[in-house]
């Protein structure tokens, strides 16, 4: 952050010839003067405490005393050029131990290798000390300065500054806070400045939330030592909190009047399914709603299983009675039984009253089972019983239970093959599969994106009390070029990150996981002796030809927009582009000519 500035060192050096003689070396070491001599071509050092050695030497010269004290008198290891002084002062203290162990000071010499002074190590560490004593003023007057909250800790999460700005945010004095570990004032788990010490990242923006009450804006960066380890982190965070809370005065009525729309709509809204897949889906689980029957929801993990039984459930007659889930995956296979069934009193702890499962708390209502595959053969066998008697004994006991739910079965493997493998029960499959869903997965169905982002992104405005962002034209590129390994819990957990991140009521590149910005298409068009020839250039730099890939840039390009969807598409793309339509059209991955088509279609000349 600051500049090196170069160490000082002394000057009363005095240049002598080896065949001057000794007595002059001698009148100026007692005059408190240190001598060069270069003998042989090696640098001696000799300091006015050295005087009471070369005495016995005799007045002979000084090369001929050098060599009769050869052995008292090391050569000079340290020799500094005087430009390297400016080095920082850990590499010339690793230098010079590793060339003189000695102790002795190290020679400083010109650019012509000609001696010019000396330091010692007492005169370096002395510079160090103010030095460190001026780094520390320094450090403290910017801490001051910035107007947010600044904390810093050290590897150990023990803080070690933190300003005037951060009391006040905070309201916890610098002596209450200073030499403690930061996690005794707040919750480790909620601090982005301990993360940083174990991953390395950096942050610049980000929306947190460090303490019930107090929202702020953080940018955070873990401090590394010159040899590449982390020794602790900085974190500044400003405080917005006036702000969120006069974003929720402004926008409580508008919450209040979506919130409405939301409850009074049709559950199925809920769902998009503008494609042919899922609007097949969605036409066969409207069918199922005005029935009680079990359904078997087949689909790639974060499809949205668990959305469309939920949906099932509020369009059917059992809408008023509790909805429950339940992951058979993450649930040990010796408490499946007593997690689904419960246990009669006395059966564990040894209380009267036992534990109703999770069936019977279902009861009057529906319940969903993802990743039916999981469970013991011995629970599948009880959960057949169930759906053909409509009742449940409890671990324990012998008196059947009466209860009244709906099963809705979520997996993603074949239960069929299972089944034959012996892995799942053949009634239980049977019973369950009366009517079963596929629910496609988002990379399948990219039409619904569009629908999708809307719909996540009025539920997360509502939950962060945010304004209604716009989606960015190059975001929605990215969306539609991506493959949603996580279907749609991925672009749930995406579009509440982008909510989060947006300060300007545009979500942008800049707000999409690092994953979604690689996968943005760059899209180039080059004129060639061909009119017409399109060049596409992909995320590796490499390029395609219409001819070769006129298929995926029509898939990518426009059965996934609305007519009105994509209107507002080119106004916001020749907006963006002061009305370039050169750029506008690289902007949307279209041709020149089909841009033109499309403002005379809309009229938008």
């Amino acid at each position: 952050m600051f500049n090196h500035e170069r160490i000082s060192f002394r000057r009363d050096l005095v240049r002598f010839r080896p065949e001057e003689k000794m007595s002059a070396l001698l009148a100026a070491l007692h005059g408190d003067r240190t001598a060069a001599v270069e003998l042989g071509g090696t640098q001696y050092l000799l300091m006015p405490g050295d005087a009471e050695v070369l005495e016995v030497c005799g007045g002979g010269s000084i090369g001929e005393g050098l060599l009769l004290s050869g052995t008292r008198f090391a050569a000079v290891s340290a020799v500094f050029r005087e430009s390297e002084l400016a080095l920082p002062v850990s590499e010339l203290a690793s230098r010079w131990y590793g060339a003189d162990t000695s102790g002795r000071p190290a020679l400083v010499v010109n650019d012509e290798q000609e001696p010019i002074g000396y330091l010692s190590l007492l005169d370096l560490l002395k510079q160090v000390v103010d030095r460190q004593q001026r780094a520390e003023a320094y450090f403290d007057a910017l801490l001051e300065t910035v107007s947010d909250a600044v904390t810093v800790v050290d590897r150990n999460g023990t803080v070690i500054g933190w300003n005037a700005v951060a009391e006040e945010v905070y309201g916890i004095a610098k002596s209450d806070i200073v030499g403690r570990t930061i996690g005794e004032h707040f919750d480790p788990d909620a601090l982005v400045v301990l993360s940083i010490l174990d991953e390395g990242r950096r942050l610049r923006g980000a929306y947190h939330r460090p303490r019930e009450g107090t929202h702020v804006l953080i940018n955070a960066s873990p401090i590394i030592e010159p040899g590449g380890g982390i020794i602790g982190g900085v974190a500044t965070e400003q405080d917005i909190t006036h702000l969120v809370k006069l974003n929720d005065e402004l926008t409580v009525a508008a919450s209040r009047l979506l919130t409405q729309r939301v409850h009074d709509e049709d559950p199925f809204a809920l769902i998009s399914g503008r494609g042919e897949s899922m609007g097949m889906v969605i036409k066969l689980a409207k069918k199922l709603a005005e029935t009680d029957s079990a359904v078997l929801l087949i689909g790639e993990t974060g499809a949205g299983k668990e959305q469309l039984a939920k949906v099932i459930h509020r369009a059917g007659a059992r809408a008023e009675g509790p909805f429950l889930s339940l992951s058979c995956g993450a649930v040990p296979a010796g408490l499946a039984e007593a997690e689904l069934f419960g246990y009669q009193g006395g059966a564990f702890s040894g209380q009267p009253s036992g534990q109703a499962g999770r069936l019977e708390a279902a009861d009057g209502g529906s319940i969903f089972l993802n990743e039916i595959e999981c469970l013991p053969p011995e629970v599948q066998e009880k959960l057949a019983n169930l759906i053909k008697r409509r009742t449940v004994t409890r671990m324990g006991a012998s008196e059947e239970v009466p209860v009244s739910v709906r099963i809705f079965a979520g997996t993603s493997q074949d239960l069929e093959q299972l089944v034959r493998e012996g892995k799942f029960r053949t009634d239980l499959y049977y019973l369950l599969n009366v009517v079963s869903l596929k629910v496609p997965p988002l990379r399948e169905r990219r039409e619904d994106l569009g629908t999708l982002v809307q719909m996540y992104l009025r539920v997360f405005s509502l939950q962060y009390q945010k304004a209604l962002p716009v989606v960015s034209p190059e975001v929605m590129l990215a969306f539609a070029n991506y493959d949603w390994p996580g279907n749609v819990s991925e672009l749930r957990a995406v579009i509440e990150r982008c909510v989060i991140l947006s300060d300007h009521e545009q979500i942008t590149l800049e707000h999409l996981p690092e994953a979604l910005q690689r996968q943005q298409a760059q899209l180039e068009f080059a004129a060639t002796g061909n009119e017409g020839m399109m060049f596409v250039g992909d995320a590796d730099g490499s390029s395609m030809t219409k001819t070769e890939d006129a298929n995926r840039l029509d898939k990518m390009l426009r059965p996934r927009i609305t007519p009105e969807e994509e209107m507002e598409l080119l106004k916001e793309a020749l907006e963006r582009t002061s009305g370039n339509k050169s750029n506008a059209a690289k902007l949307l991955g279209i041709s020149r000519g089909t841009l033109y088509k499309k403002i005379r279609d809309y009229n938008l000349v």
